[in-house]
């Protein structure tokens, strides 16, 4: 019989190797299972075990090779701390975002502090339509040869957005060639989410609007984000516009489910 104690020590092994693969992934945001092999002196079989238990426990989405942190929005962020947050990433971002404005176009465009920096990149002689329930779009709407309709409603200060039944009546007017879609959450098997109900309902009747294209601008912060409220699945999207710090793992796996990736 081996001495008193030792099953328990083996029993913490596991618990203290998974721990420490939580806190690789709070710190990576993503991990593969070759790596963690080599970081933690074990087979890959073993790192697959792990990653099953904590997938299972809810911390983390597994990919093909590797898995991703799982974080839940319980709810929104203020914009103003939103502006400062990855502002080079986001900036990348809208400006690929703003490439895509095709002149006499009309375009939906999300709440975000993303999709509001959008028009900052657009030129100053494009002649197009945006319909947007984002407030932050209006400051950088200024000098623009744009039209920009704001529908309206109720004003959310946190989000520096409108929403509501009058908002989406108004959006039964129009039909979009494209939506630019900033998000709060983006999870692989969760789709976009948001914590509001109002934000949800007014940018799913955009998405149910829009005849083209739905571009989705998300930075790496947001990757495996999920919060309480659905505004769609992954198969509602066409392309995807992410910055260099999103996982190859990530990218592949968006590739396989038919969404265009686009790298900035």
């Amino acid at each position: 019989m081996p001495p008193q104690g030792v099953p328990e020590a083996h029993e913490m092994i596991p618990a203290q190797r998974r721990a420490r693969i939580w806190e690789l992934l709070q710190e990576r945001r993503a991990v593969r299972v070759s790596s963690l092999s080599e970081d933690l002196g074990v087979s890959e079989m073993t790192i697959r075990r792990d990653l099953e238990r904590l997938e299972a426990e809810g911390v983390l989405l597994r990919t093909h090779g590797g898995a991703l942190l799982r974080r839940r929005m319980v709810e929104e962020a203020h914009y103003l701390d939103n502006v400062a947050a990855n502002a080079e990433q986001k900036r990348r971002i809208a400006q690929r975002a703003a490439a895509m404005i095709r002149p006499g176009e009309t375009v939906f465009l999300s709440a975000g502090t993303t999709a509001a920096q959008v028009l900052r990149h657009v030129d100053a002689g494009l002649e197009a339509r945006v319909i947007t329930h984002n407030g932050g779009a209006l400051a950088e709407a200024q000098h623009l040869a744009l039209e920009v309709i704001l529908i309206g409603g109720r004003y959310r200060p946190r989000s520096n957005a409108l929403d509501g039944p009058l908002g989406i009546d108004q959006l039964g007017h129009f039909h979009a060639g494209r939506m630019l879609l900033g998000v709060d959450g983006f999870d692989l098997e969760e789709g976009l989410t948001t914590p509001t109900v109002g934000i949800a309902s007014m940018e799913r009747a955009m998405i149910d609007r829009t005849r083209g294209e739905v571009v989705v601008l998300v930075d790496h912060s947001k990757i495996g984000v999920v919060a309480d409220v659905v505004i769609c699945g992954l198969d509602r999207v066409d392309t995807v516009v992410v910055d260099d710090g999103v996982d190859a793992a990530v990218r592949d796996e968006l590739t396989s489910l038919g969404v265009r990736c686009i790298v900035v």
